[in-house]
């Protein structure tokens, strides 16, 4: 039975890639929905696929569209990809358990240093660490004489180059969620049991702590592997390296799209299926008959007392969050986040709207010595203050004319994930029953072996480019395709979210103050917003700034391949321009920057990038710790090391004990 629903759930996942990758005819020019041209594409995708001889994808070489058969390319270029990508994902577990174990016993204060050095390389973004081992190797190989390894492909296969590139960002965040779990697992009661009869730290972490972490550890390397196959599209594009990924952008077909889809997620759904069935990960959690039903709850509560003090109710919670937020201005973090991040928008509405010309263009110049420069300009006086940009564009104008965009857009759909997920949590708490949910948890499931990064670009790559030509056409729909991107990145991620939402408010339902006010017979509203919505709320705003960082992330990628938001004018061989000047953008010149170092091409932006993810984290830690404290989880530092002492006194049972013990904080 086990066996079926596991072949079950593939082959619903198969047939959701299908209907994913034939959703291209609707971005063939713009967005048309056009249903009949989508019903024939799915059948002609069906056949293809059942019918091995049809398994050709069309390549130009030269000018000539050459078809190649499909089978010799993936034997070939697939297991280069999977290898890379297995590679990179083992070392990178590997490391970051090493590292977490290695710094599990380091005091308190050095913990906290390496939590925040982790908060940064995080921020980074990851084709930053690309270039910059690029940049290592020459750097060696021009002061030493020593080539490490190739770092392009050249006819011959390289591996160590995009295996190193790729690993550096997942063992960063496995070595977080290796220390962050393992932290919480030191807390529980049979870890100081342990302690008391001799066993050394070491021991008790690797035979103890490790096993009993090994259900949350793969649950949370979903999203590390979703971010790693995000990455291994650039990978194989600044690698110059034919992948499996690199095969859409030889032949854009639907079936080609789900031929890669399906190759991508095919592995990725047996482990974690084989490692579900080992380690008996649940997918869905079931209520026990001991809990109380909410088959005869109302929706509304119709008191009439209750329906006369709604107003008062209101008047209420705007006064708590006006309470809530004078708590918020007494933490220094984050009032210089919100100060950079209001004063940054607010200033680039202000010169969008005072200058004449945001953005000008700064053709050749003449230098101090009478000779002419063509763009990119160097850092000078005036507006180029921070240099041009390969087309002439000031730097500084830029980034205060794009900040708006980044901000305010990327806000607006980690918003749209968190609100509709919240929205839809709603009925999946209420109303569905375990079979709707287990559906929803395998869509969900299956959405986070999909890079949305390569979705979008599948979806996009017709739609946002644009030749010189076409500007004034690229300009008059801008607003439109800010709408449909911005769509795009929400609606695809909504599965996730939903099952990330869902999961965590049905955890609280079954609580015992939940159960206590079922039995007292209130009605379904009042236990969402007044029990569920309370404790759930910390989770929200994690999910946020969660959510609001991968956009950025996903659009840096879409950057790389000229894909901007809001649309991009290509010109010849230089950087495409940007419609909106959007920071991500950007990032399309770091590869010229760092080579040419022509580093005020990336600089700037980068420095501005890396404090808007700092300060979103500021915020979102902030928001955390007040509510945790309204509901009686004390997150600051008097609290935390109250609380931890007065365990550590009552679980040691000796003087020596207690020196081995440390202190941990929920960092």
């Amino acid at each position: 039975m086990k066996l079926f629903e596991v072949f079950y759930k593939y082959i619903v996942g198969i047939v959701g890639i299908i209907f994913i990758s034939c959703m291209t005819v609707f971005f063939t020019d713009g967005f048309e929905l056009n249903i009949s041209l989508y019903v024939y594409n799915l059948w002609d995708v069906i056949l293809s696929i059942i019918t091995p001889s049809n398994w050709h994808f069309q390549q130009y070489v030269g000018h000539q569209l050459v078809e190649k058969p499909l089978f010799s390319y993936i034997f070939d270029n697939y297991l280069y990809s999977m290898t890379i990508l297995f590679a990179a994902l083992v070392i990178a577990i590997v490391l970051g358990m090493m590292c977490a174990l290695s710094t599990f016993g380091f005091p308190h204060k050095m913990k906290h240093a390496i939590h925040t050095v982790l908060n940064g390389l995080e921020a980074l973004p990851d084709i930053l660490f690309i270039f910059l081992l690029q940049m290592l190797v020459v750097w060696i190989y021009k002061t030493f004489d020593i080539l490490l390894f190739e770092f392009a492909y050249l006819g011959e296969k390289i591996y160590l180059s995009p295996i190193l590139s790729l690993c550096i960002l997942p063992t960063v965040l496995f070595y977080r969620a290796f220390l962050l779990l393992l932290e919480e697992e030191w807390k529980k009661d049979y870890v100081q049991y342990v302690r008391s009869k001799g066993f050394s730290r070491m021991h008790v972490l690797i035979w103890h702590c490790l096993r009993n972490i090994k259900i949350s550890l793969v649950i949370q390397s979903k999203p590390i592997v979703w971010i790693t196959l995000s990455s291994l599209l650039v990978i194989e594009y600044l690698h110059n390296f034919y992948g499996i990924v690199r095969l859409i952008f030889f032949d854009t077909r639907p079936f080609i799209i789900a031929i890669t889809l399906i190759l991508i997620f095919t592995p990725f759904y047996i482990i974690y299926s084989v490692l579900e069935w080992i380690f008996n990960v649940k997918q869905a959690e079931e209520f026990n008959d001991s809990r109380v039903s909410m088959s005869g709850m109302k929706l509304f509560s119709t008191n009439s007392k209750s329906l006369a003090n709604r107003g008062i109710h209101i008047f209420s919670l705007i006064n708590k969050m006006g309470r809530f937020f004078v708590s918020l201005c007494k933490k220094p973090k984050f009032v210089i986040a919100l100060i950079y991040l209001l004063g940054i928008t607010i200033t680039s509405f202000m010169y969008s709207y005072i200058a004449e010309v945001p953005v000008s263009t700064i053709g050749i110049i003449q230098g101090e010595q009478g000779t002419y420069h063509d763009p990119p300009h160097p850092p000078g006086d005036g507006v180029l203050l921070l240099g041009s940009d390969t087309h002439g564009h000031p730097i500084l104008s830029k980034l205060i004319v794009g900040a708006k965009y980044t901000i305010l857009l990327t806000a607006l759909i980690a918003f749209l994930r968190i609100f509709i997920g919240y929205a839809l949590s709603i009925p999946y708490l209420f109303w569905l029953g375990n079979r709707s949910k287990k559906v929803i948890n395998n869509i969900a499931d299956g959405m986070q072996f999909l890079p949305l990064s390569l979705i979008a670009y599948i979806l996009l790559v017709n739609v946002l480019i644009f030749d010189e030509d076409q500007r004034l056409f690229a300009e008059s729909v801008m607003t439109s395709n800010i709408i449909l991107e911005v769509s795009i990145l929400v609606l695809f991620a909504i599965p996730v979210v939903l099952n990330t939402i869902g999961r965590e408010a049905e955890e609280i339902l079954r609580r015992d103050f939940a159960q206590a006010a079922i039995l007292l017979g209130g009605s379904k509203s009042r236990l969402l917003f007044q029990h569920i919505t309370v404790h759930l709320f910390p989770k929200l705003v994690h999910l946020f700034g969660q959510q609001m960082i991968q956009a950025l992330q996903v659009l840096m990628h879409l950057s790389v391949f000229r894909i901007l938001l809001g649309g991009g004018v290509r010109s010849g061989g230089v950087a495409s321009q940007s419609l909106t000047y959007e920071w991500t953008g950007m990032f399309e010149t770091m590869r010229m920057g760092i080579m040419t170092e022509r580093y005020w091409l990336i600089v700037p932006v980068l420095v501005l990038y890396v404090l808007l993810i700092f300060s979103i984290q500021a915020v979102v830690k902030s928001i955390i710790d007040i509510q945790q404290q309204k509901i009686g989880i004390y997150s600051g530092k008097k609290k935390t090391k109250q609380v931890d002492n007065e365990g550590e006194r009552r679980a040691s049972g000796s003087s020596e004990l207690n020196k081995e013990s440390f202190v941990f904080m929920n960092n």
